[in-house]
């Protein structure tokens, strides 16, 4: 085994490729953290999977695409990369693009994240990693490690050093397309659409320092070499994303009247973008004013896809395509003449604004089209219901205490279901969350039941008569109008009976107001003992009471009724006082039937009433009766 020690330069690049693959990291804490905690393993599992799926492709073709032969300056040959017979210095160049590859790749994945199902995902990073990414980078970097351009556009003398276009270009068109692809999500635009914010922003920060680090190595190693170089271009990679996050912050702040968090997390990612393409050529100036216009179009972009309505969850495609394309024109614009490959700024601008649309018009309508039509046979986007539960459930059954305990507190919140506490297993990061929120339902629960206990007192004082604990008037009516009603639909016939006390006003001036209150009690006792369940007695005010027969069987049976309540009243009652005999006159209003015409229930009481007064007259202590009316 060869034990020679590798060289410095060799030893940078991949200490540079280790750093590039931190960006992987800083990925996904940052998507993860913008996105709501029902979705965030999708996206961590999405960032892992790209890397996977980008390597083995990139190894497989990819890099025979890129670097291999060229045909025409436009493709290479799409050969496996057996690097096991290479040098030391080619492995390593092959470690570092694989990195560059996946970071292209995992571009993607914070735009579509909260709807695109995984297989779907899967697709999109075939189609970056494995095609379309591979022939822009021919383009651009074929040969240039060797310093011989052999892609079209290096040998016009494009210029893109890290690839603020060939990697974050080529990202940011392809998460545009996917983006139109599957749509937005449910709730973030139309009439009642809102922002939707996500569970751990402090999570996103942290992405965007892991993104920063990452950046040193994605820039610095470019030299692919350790040289007087580096130190300048990690001093204007960081400089430009200091002053993109402020240029970030200090758009949102104006806008909003309040910094916000996307601010600053995507200027400073658009800064460090902007400063890929010419990181190696420009000085600290340079660096400032590429980085802060970088991030006020980062979020001038995010504005503008948002009144397209155009759902880009974490601003990839602002942060990446519009600081990409900005940075690869600045180049032009900030660099001396003499360090630029065709030796003029006015021709250099319009190579390097010829690369960013040609690449754009190859990266973009190409990706659309693909993604269009495999969407009939592969659907990209999940439905609505999975959208709703969450991809963590729904494309991987993953979960957490915390999002089962959110999936029950969503049940509730949607069922208006309150009478059960959360589950959740004690000693987890959801069990005080689940305890106190059981103490709030028990609160709310107790509370619910006071109020509706004291709804159905309220409802009870509302329709019965206090003394006698009989229906009132006002329910009384209620019922009649209800059997009225049935009546009418079934055919069946009703009656009520209007009962007047004979001799009441007599005990109550002997005896005094408490006999007499005493006295209606007792009435409505027997009333209640004499009459079938199905029926109604009520007091409808002073001495007169009534009595609803809903369904009559006959009206044999109803006279015997109402001698039965007559015999009733007549009997003997014992008072505290004393001795009470009464009476009663009874008025008999027969409603409904096959031919008998519609009534309203005040129609019915007052015949009722009409017959009470004929037993009145006919001598006290009997009944009438008042047969329904025909049609």
């Amino acid at each position: 085994m060869d034990t020679e020690l590798l060289s410095p330069h060799v030893a940078w690049v991949l200490i540079a490729a280790f750093l590039v693959a931190v960006m992987q990291a800083g990925f996904t804490c940052l998507e993860s953290g913008f996105v709501r905690a029902k979705n965030s393993i999708h996206v961590a599992v999405k960032n892992l999977m790209d890397f996977c799926i980008s390597s083995l492709l990139f190894t497989l073709f990819g890099f025979g695409i890129m670097f291999g032969p060229s045909y025409g300056g436009i493709i290479g040959l799409p050969t496996l990369a057996t690097y096991e017979n290479l040098s030391p210095h080619d492995i390593s160049f092959f470690i570092f693009q694989i990195m560059f590859c996946g970071t292209a790749a995992t571009i993607i994945s914070g735009a579509v994240s909260e709807r695109m199902r995984f297989v779907g995902y899967i697709f999109v990073t075939v189609v970056i990693a494995g095609l379309i990414y591979p022939i822009v980078g021919h383009w651009v970097w074929n040969g240039a490690h060797i310093g011989q351009a052999n892609g079209w556009l290096g040998k016009l003398g494009f210029v893109d050093f890290a690839g603020s276009t060939v990697v974050h270009g080529v990202g940011g068109w392809i998460a545009l397309s996917a983006i139109l692809v599957i749509g937005p999500r449910i709730g973030r635009f139309g009439e009642h659409g809102h922002r939707i914010e996500g569970h751990n922003l402090p999570m996103a920060v942290l992405g965007v320092f892991l993104l920063l680090f990452g950046f040193f190595g994605f820039n610095g190693g470019s030299t692919l070499a350790i040289n007087n170089h580096v130190p300048l271009i990690i001093a204007n990679t960081a400089l430009a994303g200091a002053l993109g996050g402020l240029g970030g912050i200090s758009f949102s702040w104006l806008v909003n009247k309040h910094p916000t968090v996307e601010g600053i997390v995507n200027g400073t990612v658009s800064g460090l973008v902007a400063s890929c393409a010419g990181a190696h050529l420009i000085g600290s100036i340079d660096a400032m004013i590429i980085g802060f216009i970088a991030g006020v179009l980062a979020l001038w972009g995010m504005m503008g896809l948002e009144k397209w309505e155009i759902d880009d969850v974490i601003g990839a495609v602002p942060a990446h395509l519009f600081a990409g394309a900005w940075g690869t024109v600045a180049v032009a614009l900030f660099v001396a003449p003499d360090q630029l490959p065709t030796g003029n700024t006015w021709s250099q601008l319009g190579v390097q604004l010829l690369g960013v649309g040609v690449i754009g018009l190859f990266s973009m309508p190409s990706s659309y089209l693909i993604f269009r039509l495999a969407d009939k046979f592969i659907p990209f986007r999940v439905t609505p219901e999975a959208e709703r539960l969450g991809l963590n459930i729904a494309e991987h059954n993953a979960s957490s205490s915390l999002l089962d305990l959110i999936s029950q507190m969503d049940f509730q919140a949607r069922t208006g279901k309150f009478d059960r506490n959360v589950e959740v297993e004690p000693e987890t990061e959801a069990s005080e969350i689940a305890t106190f929120y059981n103490a709030v339902l028990h609160k709310v629960r107790t509370e619910t039941h006071r109020r509706q206990e004291a709804m159905n007192q309220l409802t009870k004082l509302a329709s019965t008569d206090a003394l006698t604990g009989l229906p009132n008037r006002r329910s009384f009516f209620d019922n009649v109008h209800r059997a009225l009603s049935a009546s009418q639909r079934n055919l069946r016939q009703g009656a009520i009976l209007f009962m007047d006390l004979d001799g009441f006003k007599a005990v109550n001036d002997r005896m005094g107001h408490e006999a007499g209150d005493a006295l209606l009690k007792m009435v409505a006792h027997r009333l209640s003992d004499v009459v079938r369940d199905n029926d109604l007695p009520a007091r409808l005010g002073g001495d007169e009471f009534a009595l609803l027969v809903n369904e009559l069987e006959s009206l044999e049976g109803l006279k015997i009724l109402a001698n039965r309540l007559i015999e009733t009243l007549c009997d003997r009652f014992e008072l505290p006082q004393g001795n009470a005999d009464i009476g009663a006159s009874i008025g008999i209003a027969v409603f409904g039937g096959t031919k008998a015409m519609k009534e309203q229930p005040e129609e019915v009481i007052h015949r009722a009433d009409e017959a009470m007064y004929k037993a009145k007259l006919a001598g006290k202590g009997t009944w009438r009766l008042n047969e329904a009316p025909v049609a």
